[in-house]
């Protein structure tokens, strides 16, 4: 059971559905104080949503249903708290928006372009793929959903695992370059990591061999 659907399935809810109000009082404050904590919690905000709309939706119909004053007193109580945490979710997501988008432009080049990937989809999964299986990040414990999140966060792109597995897929049928480097010298198997190794090529081209007096400042 997620949190989300411990507080639908809280014990005011079926209080209220049930039309028990002995112990009405007691669980609606449990299930408010319940409910904040579920919002303020580092949960993702559309599990949040998800979670208000829902029992927006049973405290509705029911108000449309009962008679009953006391009834109608507390689900008046528990729609007027979800409004107000509904409120607390947007106010804060608009927050991480504009954090976020903070964040993203400070990534400019000096002419105040913003910086972004140009060099095709296959490419930067590839690098994402070589990256995992190098273990680069956090000593090799993170995967290839932590990586790409942290591209399409910095670099607000829109990749996914699915997509990272099929240019795997995709890398394992091609039938590798003549002149590019060997995957395996000794059974003669090209190479079929066609980005990286163009990348390697023109780390050497470019960096290593024409600039190898200097520390690579003059490289454009």
């Amino acid at each position: 059971m997620t949190n989300s659907d411990e507080i639908v399935e809280a014990e005011f809810v079926r209080l209220i559905l049930r039309g028990e109000l002995d112990r009405i009082k007691e669980a609606f404050e449990k299930f408010a104080s319940h409910l904040i904590s579920f919002i303020h919690k580092p949960i993702h905000w559309v599990e949040k949503h998800h979670c208000l709309v829902r029992l927006n939706a049973i405290f509705s119909v029911h108000t449309e249903n009962t008679q009953c004053r006391t009834t109608l007193t507390y689900l008046a109580l528990a729609i007027s708290l979800i409004k107000t945490m509904k409120e607390l979710v947007m106010e804060t997501q608009k927050k991480c928006e504009d954090a976020l988008s903070s964040f993203r432009s400070a990534f400019t080049l000096a002419n105040g372009e913003p910086l972004e990937w140009t060099d095709g989809t296959c490419g930067i999964y590839e690098l994402i793929l070589g990256l995992v299986s190098k273990g680069s990040f956090n000593n090799g414990r993170a995967k290839q959903e932590d990586v790409i999140k942290f591209f399409n966060t910095t670099l607000n792109m829109n990749l996914s695992t699915d997509g990272s597995y099929e240019n795997g897929r995709q890398m394992k049928r091609r039938k590798g370059r003549k002149g590019m480097a060997k995957y395996d010298e000794r059974k003669n198997i090209e190479s079929r990591t066609y980005w990286t190794d163009d990348m390697r090529a023109c780390l050497n081209d470019k960096w290593i061999r024409q600039d190898a007096a200097g520390d690579g400042r003059g490289v454009k």
